[in-house]
Formats: C-alpha cells, sequence, structure tokens
C-alpha cells in the first residue's frame, strides 16, 4: 500500500498570486478532460506560505488538490464524480468550504461541466443523485 506524498511548500508574497494560479488552473480545464488530466493540471496538495504584510498575518496553509471529492451514482452506466478546487475565499476563517471552490464535473470520467452554474445544472437535471 502506497502513503501520501508531502505537500509541496510553495511561497507566494500575496495570496492573490495564489489565487490566480488556482484560477489559471481552472481555465486550463477543458470539457471531455479526464479526471487524472484534471489532476495532472492542478497537481498535488500544496502548503502554501505567505509572508506577513501590512495588517495581514502570515499564512501556512495545507490547500488539498482537490479540497474535496463527491461521487453520486444515478444509474448503473455512468459514475458521476465531482471535485472542488479551491479558487474564491469568502469566509477567510481558516476553515474552507465548498462555496470556496470551482466545482469539476465528470460523467464516465470526462468533464461535462465546469463551475457553479453547471453543478446547478447537474442537480436540478438529476445528474448529481
Amino acid at each position: 500500500m502506497g502513503f501520501a506524498q508531502e505537500p509541496e511548500v510553495r511561497k507566494y508574497e500575496t495570496f492573490d498570486l495564489f489565487l490566480t494560479e488556482q484560477n489559471k488552473k481552472v481555465s486550463q480545464v477543458k470539457l471531455g478532460a479526464t479526471q487524472s488530466e484534471v489532476e495532472a493540471i492542478f497537481g498535488q496538495s500544496i502548503r502554501v506560505q505567505i509572508p506577513k504584510v501590512g495588517k495581514m498575518k502570515p499564512l501556512n496553509q495545507l490547500f488539498k488538490q482537490p479540497e474535496f471529492k463527491n461521487i453520486f451514482k444515478p444509474n448503473t452506466e455512468n459514475e458521476v464524480v465531482v471535485l472542488w478546487y479551491f479558487t474564491t475565499p469568502r469566509d477567510q476563517n481558516g476553515v474552507i468550504s465548498k462555496r470556496e471552490c470551482t466545482p469539476v464535473i465528470f460523467v464516465a470520467n470526462q468533464v461535462v461541466g465546469i463551475g457553479w452554474d453547471a453543478f446547478n445544472k447537474a442537480r436540478k437535471d438529476g445528474t448529481l443523485r
């Protein structure tokens, strides 16, 4: 049995630089990509370190890639997987919630939707059951 890799440590001058990098990765995800291809774009979990800047406290936080993973089985043919990647801080309480993440939706191991509009549509049409 293998062991999880230690997260890569990345240092940024500001949190905005980290967010820009995360959002750039989301923009590289294309419809039809496989889960492995998306995971390769985001890479392994990272420990983000940002020095104290002005009134902002220094940051040393682990960000998993993805933060969350949901599996749905609406029928016996196709498993639906949703991977959630951190992109948009909202609560700034040190706890990452799904509302701070961008969902990437896979059906039969291919991206069929990216973002909240796609997620809400999939919930509405019954894909996520």
